[in-house]
């Protein structure tokens, strides 16, 4: 049979209606790396179609479509990819897988709104040549640079998807000894996953949020060998020489408080020994 023009065109349509019926019918199951298998799910449709997922080399995010600041990133920690980061730059760069989500323009308040040390604060963006550019910073990365100094993919820590507003003395106190512990763990135990973010308060959120206008009321990091974990939340009022060993919580709690599901694919129990490997002891 022979089709005209017009029929063809209106055939056309209705195969690529079906296919993306179907698409939007059957999701598809993606297994990354990062997230050990399957990445958090938010437990909000409404959040879920907002948010975008970005996968680079060294780390996974979870996109907020409102503010373009991470709600979640994880990441696999292992002995072979840390390294010494004290030479590598640290200036803030755009994510440029960021330009297939829609929300570019809250990523550009992102990088333009917040504090930016490395550059505001010194015209040297090398760290560990006299004064830290970042010392006086007042945000952070989710992944640090040091878990993957030792491979090609360093840089990737430098997107704005994987940075988030922090206080400096959290920063330089609790939230950066408790990466150190890891970094020494994993040396022993060869590989670990880590999934970190912001936890908001209600009242911290305007009715049009934008990352200039946000502010975390805490942090978190959760700490996952095999099916063993430990959870930690982090305040931000905690001071420089606060130890992170106080600051557990249960998974469950926090899943509550920030309605994602870190682990869909399966069931996690904390561990004290593996809190005790962090050199936490009762």
């Amino acid at each position: 049979m022979c089709y005209s023009t017009r029929n063809l065109l209106i055939a056309l349509c209705k195969a690529v209606s079906a296919i993306a019926l179907a698409g939007s019918v059957h999701a598809q199951d993606i297994a990354v790396t990062h997230c050990d298998g399957s990445c958090p799910q938010y437990q909000s449709s409404l959040a879920a179609t907002r948010a975008n997922v970005v996968i680079h080399h060294v780390y996974a995010a979870g996109i907020n479509g409102d503010t373009g600041l991470a709600d979640w990133v994880s990441y696999r920690l292992t002995d072979e990819a840390i390294g010494v980061a004290s030479l590598l730059p640290r200036v803030w760069q755009p994510d440029r897988l960021m330009e297939y989500s829609g929300i570019d323009d809250v990523l550009e308040i992102s990088s333009s709104g917040l504090r930016l040390a490395e550059i505001a604060v010194s015209n040297n963006p090398y760290a560990g040549i006299g004064e830290l550019p970042e010392e006086n910073d007042e945000s952070a990365r989710l992944a640090p640079i040091t878990s993957f100094a030792n491979t090609p993919y360093w840089s990737d820590l430098n997107n704005v998807t994987n940075m988030v507003p922090m206080p400096k003395s959290l920063r330089l106190g609790p939230w950066l000894h408790l990466e150190q512990s890891l970094n020494g763990l994993v040396a022993k135990t060869k590989e670990l996953q880590v999934i970190s973010g912001p936890l908001f308060l209600i009242g911290n959120l305007s009715t049009t949020p934008t990352a200039t206008a946000i502010e975390p009321a805490a942090y978190y990091k959760i700490v996952a060998d095999e099916n063993e974990l430990v959870t930690f939340i982090f305040p931000k009022e905690l001071g420089q020489f606060d130890s992170y060993c106080g600051q557990t919580t249960d998974l469950e709690q926090l899943q509550e408080m920030v309605s994602i599901n870190f682990f869909p694919d399966r069931k996690m129990v904390h561990s004290e020994q593996l809190l005790s490997n962090l050199n936490c002891s009762k």
